[in-house]
């Protein structure tokens, strides 16, 4: 009668009349019931031999939502389409060991994720009406194809159709993927993978897969990823899961949904969901990794609808401006990074947001601030799509020029002298715990360890001190940053750990310390904050404290702070010579069939005759990118456009006053590139935003060549949009270098637009209404 037998291996179908198995979609007659096969074999027999070619009765067949980054109701097609099928469904979330043990997961993930999943229960519980002790969300502490082959065996019930959003994570869950894709295709189980993100799955790189050639704009992979992408965002976002629902949300939830054990446990037994020390306790996640931020944000996708509606409402005029010094960027960031990571809020939803306000911005501010961030959501993507094409990335140097200096985890790039006494491990340690000597790095670290967050310009000064002053190498802390980050992405940590290492062969992105320290917090405020050691130093002084005197009354303050473990000046310049070097090498063709550059020194030498065969141009650092420079923070003074509650809603009440001056477009931090994360600053950036509003080239910059003047040809060529064969970044027409990296417009795009064809420039133009505009006004500060 519909029950399953217990202690047999086979589940009976309820009557032909109400659905029994099927044979080329005819009911199988000859009884009044059918008896299936075991579920793992699938299929019917009749009078107890198999019928060839059958398929699991309907009626005794499920639909799998597998909740990965996407815990969520709004625009979550998987749970949409299993909700709208008829059928039975199961939501199904896997606390995974083999991911959890992954160098990256921290114990602040966990419990952001716990957060959201627990939210997520609550409204479903609204929704169906159900009482406190009604669950619906199925968790599982096992591996993934374990787990789904229990929850088969547990509900009798075939599994027709796994449903999940792609993700782009790393080798690990690459490797899992592989795993549950084998598993479906022995069952007959057809797994549909939605597109969340924009990514192009199995696009394939142009160029040698051991170069950074494969990535560049204009070729066949951009073009598609921009034609998708542009698709993907424009289409609509399902609001309601159970819009096209039979019997709406409660027919879904009451009468299809297929609820946990009872209990409250998961398929393994333990709680629904497990803490960070749970798990720790029973071995899943790295020893030491299980505890939390005790000032970061929290999870779900309700805070995350909130902080967007603050950031549209309020905070968002102040992102054109604010976001490079670590005290304004608090709150002129969206600070949807960890959502947009997690899944807690999609990108899709958070872009056509943006869209529509800035198609109705009130004024010029929001305009451009909202215009920077689209950018940013673009580049984020674009990251995410270089990642898919080359996981590898993960593991290996897009660039290997190099490579024979490693000693350990240590690039020899000079006397090792320079390094002064300390040993590799213990100079890791010292700048994992914020206790290098130099008061910036150590107040971003410490923030990242107490918060989970850090503004982009910062991050990208963190990883610059450790390559380019530690001479460390950029795999011995990618996990660290990744645990450090509750928005880690790992479409967006890998790439971008690269490109600031300088091992994408084309990067050379080297701060100064102090710099950044004068130019982002020059009152020392942020370092106060963070470094308790210095708080009762005035002012500047904070920044360099070494150079207060040793019989001033302030000296037993500075004796209890770390004394500088290396010379930044002459750490870097050492590094930076070997590096911007070898990068000419390779760059011009070296290494490319993987053998050794030669000697230092008769690269040296070469490079030297050719700068003087060049009439003694430029040389030092040539490769890489142009020298920006550093502006200035700008922010509303205080209580000036900052919404009442925007404090309690991040966990920190942000800094009373804010820095004045002209920041880059950036962003966030979201996802260390993320929702728009990237903010670097350029000098000019307004006057270069108002004339690509206006529809004219922006005035030159420093770094960055003046304009050629334009030919006077019989028929003047088009002037089209390009995509920079360096960084694959979009520019505006009338751009005659990259916004981003300063590389010159390839002269290749004109010529094919002024012979009729679009040539590079035939790529689809990317967003057309959203990025008509310049498409970033940033120059990353190099000093």
């Amino acid at each position: 009668a519909g029950v399953p037998v217990r202690g047999s291996s086979f589940s009976p179908c309820r009557s032909l009349s109400e659905g029994g198995c099927v044979l080329a979609g005819v009911p199988v007659r000859g009884s009044s019931f059918s008896p299936c096969r075991s579920l793992s074999e699938g299929g019917c027999v009749l009078a107890g031999v198999p019928v060839r070619g059958s398929v699991a009765c309907p009626a005794r067949a499920m639909d799998v939502v597998w909740l990965k980054r996407d815990v969520r109701l709004h625009d979550h097609v998987p749970l949409a389409t299993a909700a709208a099928s008829g059928r039975p469904f199961a939501l199904l979330f896997l606390y995974e060991p083999d991911q959890l043990s992954h160098e990256t997961v921290h114990g602040s993930h966990v419990a952001f994720v716990n957060e959201g999943l627990q939210e997520l229960e609550q409204r479903l519980r609204a929704l169906s009406g159900g009482s406190e002790a009604d669950r619906f969300i199925t968790t599982s502490l096992s591996e993934a194809t374990e787990a789904l082959e229990a929850l088969q065996q547990r509900t009798c019930l075939k599994i027709l159709r796994l449903l999940s959003h792609q993700e782009t994570g790393h080798l690990v869950s690459y490797d899992r993927d592989r795993r549950v894709k084998k598993w479906c295709r022995a069952r007959g189980i057809a797994w549909v993978q939605v597109a969340q993100s924009g990514v192009v799955r199995g696009l394939p790189p142009d160029g040698a897969p051991d170069t950074a050639a494969g990535t560049r704009a204009g070729s066949d992979w951009h073009s598609t990823w921009a034609a998708h992408l542009e698709s993907f965002l424009q289409s609509d976002a399902a609001e309601d899961p159970f819009e096209s629902s039979p019997g709406g949300a409660r027919g879904a939830l009451c009468e299809r949904l297929v609820r946990p054990p009872a209990g409250g446990a998961t398929e393994g037994g333990e709680v629904p969901f497990p803490s960070p020390t749970e798990l720790s306790r029973l071995g899943h996640l790295i020893s030491g990794q299980e505890g939390d931020r005790p000032k970061r944000q929290l999870g779900g996708e309700s805070r995350a609808l909130a902080l967007l509606a603050d950031f549209l409402q309020v905070r968002g005029e102040r992102y054109s401006g604010s976001i490079s010094s670590p005290n304004s960027a608090w709150t002129a960031c969206s600070r949807l990074s960890p959502y947009l990571s997690w899944g807690q809020i999609s990108m899709r939803t958070i872009w056509q947001n943006v869209e529509a306000c800035r198609l109705e911005a009130r004024g010029g501010n929001w305009k451009r601030s909202l215009q920077a961030f689209l950018v940013r959501l673009q580049w984020r993507t674009n990251y995410c799509q270089r990642f898919e094409m080359r996981y590898w990335m993960e593991k290996r140097n897009a660039c290997r020029a190099w490579e024979h200096l490693r000693q350990g985890s240590t690039y020899v790039f000079g006397d090792l002298a320079l390094l002064g006494s300390l040993p590799e491990e213990q100079r890791l340690l010292a700048f994992k715990e914020g206790r290098t000597g130099y008061p910036m790095v150590d107040a971003c670290m410490r923030c990242l360890l107490e918060t989970g967050w850090l503004n982009f310009r910062m991050r990208c000064m963190l990883v610059s001190f450790a390559i380019f002053n530690l001479w460390l190498d950029w795999r011995c802390i990618a996990g660290h940053f990744a645990r450090c980050f509750l928005d880690y992405e790992p479409g967006i940590h890998y790439p971008q750990l690269q490109m600031q290492s300088g091992t994408t062969g084309c990067d050379l992105r080297c701060y100064s310390v102090l710099r950044q320290a004068k130019d982002q917090d020059p009152k020392g405020e942020f370092i106060r904050r963070y470094i308790p050691e210095l708080r009762e130093l005035p002012g500047e002084s904070a920044l360099e404290p070494w150079k207060i005197p040793a019989s001033s009354q302030l000296r037993s303050v500075v004796d209890q702070y770390p004394s500088r473990i290396v010379d930044e000046a002459k750490t870097s310049k050492a590094s930076k010579t070997i590096i911007s070097t070898y990068q000419q090498w390779f760059q011009a063709g070296g290494g490319r069939g993987g053998e050794e550059p030669p000697p230092l020194d008769v690269l040296l030498a070469s490079k030297a005759s050719a700068a003087a065969a060049a009439g003694g141009g430029a040389g030092g650092g040539g490769a890489g990118r142009g020298r920006g420079t550093g502006g200035r923070g700008r922010g509303p003074a205080e209580g000036e456009g900052r919404s009442a509650d925007i404090g309690a809603m991040l966990g920190l009440v942000p800094a009373a006053k804010r820095r004045r001056g002209g920041d880059a477009l950036g962003d966030d931090g979201e996802g260390e590139k993320g929702a728009g994360d990237g903010e670097e600053d350029g000098e000019g950036e307004e006057a270069a935003i108002a004339a690509a509003a206006s529809e004219a080239p922006a005035p030159p910059r420093a770094g960055v060549p003046a304009p050629l003047p334009e030919p006077v040809p019989v028929l003047a060529p088009v002037r089209r949009p390009w995509a920079c064969p360096r960084c694959t970044l979009r520019n505006a027409a009338g751009a005659d270098a990259c916004e981003a990296c300063e590389g010159p417009r390839p002269s290749a795009i004109e010529r094919g637009c002024a012979g009729g064809s679009a040539g590079a420039a035939s790529a689809v133009v990317f967003l057309q209404e959203a990025l008509s505009l310049a498409q970033a006004h940033v120059v990353i500060e190099l000093d």
